[in-house]
């Protein structure tokens, strides 16, 4: 017997979100068709069928300048978002990460007796340990993607899933010649994937760092290529606006693709990333990397004040050790970048054999695939709950 159509919001304010919320909605178009979405999303989520009544473009900033930047903006979406909940009445809400966002949906839903699951939770044990209260009160389901957040919410007494981390349901493993030949790549070569940030103001910070680091690259690497990938967050000028400074000479080395990422990191013999999304995609694929990480000096400074984790990269977070070369502000130098690289373009070389060691061990702890349809499950779960 068909189910009652159900609709449910969903707000992803970041590109990584995006990317988890289109893989949630395919797997409910497959396992549960009878569920509709809208909401808050990217490119992603509005192709897997997602009603987008506001883009992330909107919202995608991050440290305490440049959101102070965006403020008005970004207070004025999140009103109208809450009060979208009220005028539609959804069955349910789904939030993915961008807490200071998403808190005020999920404390409006509370109070429309709307079931809240929070995919994705915030970092708390990272910094702001105290929302945990929050996370409580107007949450009614936490759905955790790595293992070590059950016992932080299990220590504080606090109901959770641990539903395993959603990239393996979205990355398609493709070996790397085959991962360049559906990028219209060279079969042969050295190439570099460059990630350059999806949020505008890191780019702005950290792009010509990478791209300093990627000049020094190519005069020393003869064959290399470099691939980036653009985010639907970010309009194609940036990238393109940046590279009108790099030397003619070097310019046809650059092959640029919109999205695609898990393809380039796959196509690729080393990556240059910015902390993200992007650092947990080169784990799992396997993918030898370097980080850079640039923020205002007071975002910076509150940071390192707040933040109780000692590095910026999960992947190292996981290792509990700095498997993975990460370089933060001052240190993110393009001469520091491009000295960390080149052992990882040497099939050989003692750097590259350990980090990709470091990285199996990592995948094997982050369990497989199965993310989407747990939470899928919860969805349904919480709405049945409420139709008693």
């Amino acid at each position: 017997m068909a189910q009652e159509p159900r609709r449910v919001m969903i707000s992803a304010g970041e590109e990584s979100g995006d990317l988890h919320g289109a893989a949630l909605v395919k797997e409910a178009t497959v396992s549960a068709p009878h569920l509709s979405f809208f909401g808050l999303g990217g490119e992603r989520m509005r192709e897997a069928g997602v009603e987008l009544y506001a883009h992330l473009r909107e919202t995608a900033v991050m440290g305490v300048t440049e959101v102070l930047g965006s403020l008005r903006r970004i207070l004025k979406l999140r009103r109208q978002m809450a009060d979208l909940l009220e005028s539609e009445k959804p069955s349910a809400l789904v939030l993915i990460d961008s807490p200071d966002f998403n808190f005020y949906l999920a404390k409006r839903a509370a109070s429309l007796n709307i079931p809240t699951i929070y995919y994705i939770c915030p970092q708390l044990w990272a910094w702001r340990e105290g929302r945990i209260k929050f996370m409580e009160k107007y949450t009614s389901r936490r759905a955790l993607i790595f293992p070590f957040e059950k016992d932080f919410y299990q220590k504080h007494g606090l109901s959770c899933d641990y539903v395993g981390h959603p990239l393996f349901d979205e990355i398609v493993p493709l070996s790397k010649g085959k991962a360049r030949q559906g990028l219209y790549l060279p079969h042969k070569g050295r190439m570099l994937a460059l990630f350059p940030g999806s949020r505008k103001k890191i780019f702005s910070r950290v792009a010509p760092v990478l791209l300093k680091a990627a000049e020094i690259l190519t005069r020393d690497l003869r064959d290399l290529k470099i691939l980036v990938p653009l985010a639907s967050s970010l309009p194609p000028s940036y990238m393109f606006d940046a590279l009108f400074s790099f030397p003619e000479e070097f310019k046809d080395r650059f092959y640029i693709y919109f999205g695609r990422s898990q393809e380039l990191l796959q196509a690729a013999d080393c990556a240059l990333l910015t902390s993200g999304t992007s650092v947990m995609e080169g784990t799992i694929i396997g993918t030898p990397m370097v980080v850079a990480y640039r923020t205002s000096p007071l975002s910076f400074l509150l940071a390192k004040l707040l933040v109780k984790v000692k590095y910026a990269t999960l992947t190292n977070i996981m290792a509990e050790s700095e498997v993975v070369p990460e370089f933060l502000q001052s240190t993110a130098t393009p001469e520091n970048l491009a000295d960390a690289l080149i052992p990882f373009f040497y099939e050989k070389s003692p750097q590259r054999r350990e980090l990709l060691l470091e990285m199996e061990e990592i995948r094997k702890s982050l369990g497989g695939p199965g993310a989407s349809r747990a939470v899928v499950d919860i969805i349904l779960e919480e709405i049945s709950k409420r139709e008693k």
